[in-house]
């Protein structure tokens, strides 16, 4: 129902803006809807009929697909749809209010006395940001409430789209002339600064990272548990370092740096952060792929290892762990749990004994094949504590924990003795599984400074 709501509120910002800004013209006697009203039945005749068409089918197709509520692809994909709908209606608002009573649907030229060519705002670097805005809407709703159906339309809707600004493109020099060839010159299409280089293109990278970083740092607050979530300053600190980057490579794009950076510092800058990029390229490969290991079967161990509690109840991470841990159990009848973890200061009872309670009365698991290990505060403390329970180094065990942590979890198991250990990884909760993906290489890299690279 959530979804639902939000995006019948994206639909509803940006339909309110479109049909507001044509009831405020109407009043002014501006004819904003001239699509498919020439009285030419040209090409350009048929692309807008069929263009209106496909403005009324969209939205419905949207809609219908979400009442229905139901999506074929995984949950980050909804958000990320959310992110394209907000900036939609954003991009289309800016665009919409840049126009002033400019703005027009359609290309039959009724009333050009009353337009002039705008160039200012977001038109400053895009030339159809509102065709933009409704691109970006029809993406976002369908990723949200994926079917083939809705995938269709929208996918014909955004030709149409594309072949309408074609067509504008040649009717327009005929209206403004010179100044709109010159103003298409320098101006995307899209969006962009004009013709790419090496500085546009980092410039376009660092923007997209700010836009993500800010969006998803709210996306963690919703989804993780607010300003509690550990490490979630992080995306502030990546949004603010890309929005520095951003100025810095607009001012020097058009010629305005006010401080000259010498070559050599540049070169430095640039050496270091393709160092700490490769490193980070590197780890973030091996903790992705540890999440996607094959458990051995019939293990005589696996530790369970601790996480957050509300109260008495698992949070959300450790209800994954504590599934895959029964799951494994089920699976592998000789197998004994060791179910690891302390009680923490915000919580009733101990992380292990709260495991143990949710195996034995969810999942029907007998209490005799648990053991509990309730002192550790910590993942080392975890597998050192168990591992004196096993006693023997050699016994195979098998260490349970969500895949984003699988291995920084193997690494310390490995570090503190056992030698016949293997991944058991439970579910990556998205979407905050990202920022625990990210929050690991500062893990790994605590690791390797503490053990080495050995390991």
């Amino acid at each position: 129902m959530t979804y639902r709501l939000i995006a019948l509120g994206f639909m509803a910002v940006f339909y309110g803006i479109y049909f507001g800004k044509m009831i405020l013209q109407k009043r002014s006697g501006i004819v904003t809807d001239q699509m498919a009203k020439g009285r030419v039945h040209d090409k350009a005749f048929a692309i807008e009929a069929l263009l209106k068409v496909a403005t009324f089918l969209a939205p419905a197709a949207e809609v219908i697909s979400i009442v229905l509520g139901t999506s074929q692809l995984m949950i980050m994909w909804r958000v990320i749809g959310m992110y394209f709908a907000f900036i939609g209606d954003i991009v289309f608002f800016m665009s919409v209010y840049a126009m002033k009573d400019s703005w027009r649907a359609g290309i039959a030229p009724l009333d050009m006395n009353k337009r002039s060519l705008v160039t200012r705002g977001i038109y400053n670097y895009s030339r159809n940001p509102a065709f933009l805005g409704f691109d970006l809407l029809y993406i976002g709703i369908m990723l949200m409430f994926f079917n083939p159906v809705l995938c269709l339309i929208s996918v014909f809707a955004i030709v149409m789209l594309h072949l309408q600004i074609l067509q504008e493109e040649k009717f327009l020099p005929t209206v403004f002339g010179y100044d709109y060839t010159k103003y298409k010159e320098r101006t995307s299409r899209y969006a962009g600064l004009g013709k790419i280089s090496f500085d546009k293109t980092i410039l376009y990278i660092y923007f997209i990272l700010f836009i993500w970083s800010v969006l998803y740092f709210f996306t963690c607050l919703a989804y993780g548990g607010g300003l509690s979530l550990s490490w979630v300053w992080l995306w502030i600190l990546i949004g603010a370092f890309s929005l520095i980057r951003v100025v810095m490579l607009k001012s020097r794009i058009d010629g305005k740096e006010k401080i000259r950076i010498p070559s050599v510092v540049r070169w430095i800058y640039r050496v270091a952060f393709l160092v700490v990029l490769l490193i980070f390229i590197i780890i973030e490969s091996k903790v992705i792929g540890a999440m996607t290991a094959e458990p051995r079967e019939d293990l005589e161990y696996v530790v369970l290892l601790g996480a957050g509690m509300h109260g008495t109840e698992p949070s959300n991470p450790y209800k994954a762990r504590i599934k895959k841990a029964a799951e494994y159990l089920e699976e592998n009848e000789n197998t004994i749990l060791i179910a690891s973890g302390g009680q923490g200061s915000d919580e009733a009872i101990s992380e292990a004994e709260c495991a143990k309670r949710v195996l034995v009365e969810q999942y029907g698991i007998d209490e005799d094949r648990i053991i509990l290990e309730d002192k550790s505060t910590d993942t080392e403390e975890n597998l050192k504590n168990s591992l004196e329970i096993i006693e023997d180094p050699g016994s195979s065990v098998g260490v349970i924990t969500n895949g984003f942590h699988e291995c920084r979890a193997m690494s310390i198991a490995k570090s503190v003795g056992y030698e016949n250990v293997y991944s058991v990884p439970a579910q990556t909760l998205f979407p905050v599984g990202i920022h625990y993906t990210v929050r690991e290489f500062f893990g790994m890299v605590e690791f390797y400074l503490k053990y080495g690279v050995n390991y």
